[in-house]
């Protein structure tokens, strides 16, 4: 039996992950949920685990409709020095 991909012929390509940026008490996160289930409560989780672990107190929460892209403006932009992002069901 021949098994096919269905995505066709590619080559991967390994590349480095970029740098992480190191977080504390005043890093900013930025918590990007879509509207599926659970999303938000995955990322609940990740605020509490953050708090507890690095002492971060400064979140902020955007929650975009799963069916179109996120409207991220520039405030949320600006003011996030990194952001977490879950897609959940």
């Amino acid at each position: 039996m021949d098994l096919l991909n269905p995505c066709g012929a590619f080559e991967s390509v390994s590349r480095p992950l970029c740098p992480r940026r190191p977080i504390g008490p005043d890093t900013t996160v930025g918590l990007l949920a879509n509207d599926k289930k659970n999303a938000d409560v995955l990322l609940g989780h990740v605020q509490r685990r953050l708090e507890a672990d690095h002492g971060i107190r400064q979140f902020r929460w955007l929650r975009k409709d799963a069916t179109r892209p996120a409207d991220l403006t520039d405030g949320f932009v600006s003011d996030c020095d990194v952001v977490a992002v879950a897609v959940a069901d």
